[in-house]
């Protein structure tokens, strides 16, 4: 039932985000207040370890999946040239072929979240480097920057995936299971995007403000439901 209503609360914080965007008249809005929550159920799972595989696999993966939609609909209204999307290609599936090779539970935190014993994987892409997932999902993210029409109007949207997957990197390279930093690190989160939203969206405010309200009321739901011990049963 718990991811029932996760996956409702997620439903519900898309409609009410494209009404908003709808009435605003700023699909932009829209856009950038659903593309950046996977990185933040990626930071509470890392850093609180309460919550159990199964949610955290079944958000990170809708949350993914929404932002995912957001970057293709961009890309469809901008038609990148070919080689930006040759080379977003060739950076999802770099992604792809890491999550193939380390399997499911791993590639969610199973070390962390189920105590999997850790172990070195050395198939390909890891014969690369490190973090190959996270390393194509900054060349699948990063990649329409290639393209001029897309960098005119959307380079934030590129920059700030590249800079949170780079976070991504950090966090699992140097860091540890700790209470105050799953509660720091995801408040200020939340506060920097929102008034990032309140800021470039300025001239339409209200509408801002009501989508940081949603930021806030889902950001809300998430913590409770990452910093809460699972309960007996909980899937």
């Amino acid at each position: 039932m718990a991811g029932d209503r996760a996956t409702l609360a997620t439903a519900a914080l898309v409609v009410a985000v494209a009404v908003i965007g709808l009435f605003a008249g700023r699909w932009d809005m829209a856009v950038y207040t659903l593309s950046f929550w996977h990185y933040l159920v990626y930071a509470l799972a890392f850093l609180w370890r309460r919550i159990t595989p199964e949610r955290f696999q079944r958000d990170a993966i809708l949350l993914r999946t929404i932002s995912l939609v957001a970057l293709a609909g961009v890309c469809l209204a901008i038609l990148p040239n070919l080689f930006s999307l040759v080379v977003m290609a060739a950076g999802f599936s770099l992604n792809v072929a890491a999550y193939r090779a380390l399997g499911t539970d791993r590639t969610y935190y199973g070390v962390e979240l189920t105590a999997l014993p850790p172990e070195r994987t050395t198939a390909f892409p890891y014969s690369l480097t490190a973090h190959p997932m996270l390393i194509g999902n900054m060349l699948g993210y990063g990649a329409p920057l290639l393209d001029a029409g897309f960098r005119a109007e959307w380079w934030p949207l590129a920059a700030l995936h590249a800079l949170l997957n780079l976070a991504i990197i950090l966090m699992e390279a140097h860091g540890r299971q700790s209470r105050r930093l799953g509660t720091l690190v995801p408040l200020l989160g939340l506060a920097a995007g929102s008034l990032l939203l309140l800021i470039a969206f300025s001239d339409v405010w209200p509408f801002a403000l009501a989508s940081v309200l949603c930021i806030v009321a889902f950001g809300a739901l998430l913590f409770r439901r990452y910093a809460t011990p699972a309960g007996p049963g909980d899937t």
